[in-house]
C-alpha cells in the first residue's frame, strides 16, 4: 500500500516546489508487458485463488466486513510494467465496493491483482491517477472486431440472440450453475451449486449466503462460518441438514435452470 501513496504525494510535492515547470500528469496506466517468458515465470496456477484473495482483502481493506466484491475473470497470465518495475504472474481482477478510511462507500472500481506461487505480488485499483485500462482485465479478440460500417444493421435483436446461442459450445454440467429446490421441515429452501467453479450458496431472497463444499460422485458436503452443514445425496436427493447437533431430513429436487 505504501507504493500507492508516495505515487499520489510525489507529484503534489514536485507541483508544490516547482509551480509551472513539471506539468503533472492527466492520469497514470500501468502498461502490459509484450515481452515473452517463459512458463515457470509466470509461477503455479493459483488454484485456490478466491481464498489467496479473500484473505488479502480481509487484512487490506479498512473496513472488510461488509464490503461487496464481484469476480470479473479467472486467473490469466500477465506481465505488466508499473513505476519502473515489471510484475508477472497470473492476473485476477475484482469488482470492488468497501468503504475507505472516512468510512464512505467508494462505489465499485476496478481492483487488480497479481498473483505469482500463490501470493499476491501486486495490488492496483482505480484511484486518484491511476487507472485500469479495460484491456489488462479483459482478453480482446481483435479477430472478432469489426468496422462500423460492418455493424449489420438488418439483423434484429432475437436473430443476433439466435446468432449468439448457436455459437456457445455446448457445457457439461460440471460447467454450468445447477439449482435446487429442498424441503426442510416443510420450509422450501433454494440452493445453487457450479462443481467447476467449486460454488455452493443458499439463494435467500436477493441474497447469497455461501458454503465452503466438497463434490463426489454420489454426495454434496456444504457447511458455513454458522457451523450448518447439508448432505445431499446426488443419487437419490435425500438431503441432511444439521444445526447445532440438531438433525434435519429433506429432499431436493435438482432443476437445470430457473421458471421465470
Amino acid at each position: 500500500m505504501k507504493k500507492y501513496i508516495l505515487l499520489f504525494i510525489t507529484p503534489l510535492i514536485l507541483v508544490g516546489c516547482a509551480k509551472g515547470v513539471i506539468p503533472m500528469p492527466d492520469m497514470v496506466y500501468p502498461e502490459r508487458n509484450s515481452n515473452i517468458y517463459s512458463k515457470e515465470s509466470y509461477g503455479i496456477y493459483p488454484q485456490e485463488y478466491k481464498t489467496i484473495l479473500k484473505n488479502y482483502l480481509m487484512n487490506k481493506l479498512p473496513y472488510p466486513d461488509d464490503a461487496r466484491v464481484e469476480f470479473v475473470n479467472k486467473p490469466g497470465k500477465l506481465s505488466i510494467n508499473q513505476l519502473g518495475n515489471t510484475y508477472t504472474g497470473y492476473r485476477v481482477c475484482l469488482s470492488i465496493n468497501a468503504r475507505n478510511q472516512k468510512n464512505i462507500f467508494t462505489g465499485y472500481k476496478t481492483h487488480l491483482f497479481i498473483i505469482k506461487d500463490d501470493v499476491v505480488s501486486l495490488h492496483l485499483f482505480d484511484s486518484g491517477l491511476l487507472k485500469i485500462p479495460f484491456e489488462l482485465c479483459v482478453e480482446v479478440d481483435d479477430t472478432k472486431s469489426i468496422l462500423i460500417d460492418e455493424i449489420d444493421t438488418e439483423s434484429t435483436i432475437d436473430k443476433m440472440d439466435d446468432d449468439i446461442i448457436r455459437d456457445i459450445p455446448k457445457q457439461d454440467s460440471n460447467i454450468r450453475d445447477i439449482f435446487l429446490s429442498c424441503i426442510v421441515d416443510e420450509t422450501e429452501r433454494t440452493f445453487v451449486f457450479n462443481e467447476n467453479e467449486q460454488l455452493f450458496y443458499e439463494a435467500i431472497g436477493l441474497d447469497k449466503l455461501n458454503y465452503s463444499v466438497k463434490f463426489s460422485k454420489t454426495h454434496i458436503l456444504a457447511s458455513n462460518e454458522e457451523s450448518d452443514e447439508i448432505l445431499i445425496n446426488r443419487v437419490s436427493g435425500t438431503t441432511t441438514f444439521t444445526r447445532e447437533s440438531k438433525i434435519s431430513n429433506g429432499k431436493c429436487s435438482l432443476l437445470d435452470q430457473t421458471k421465470f
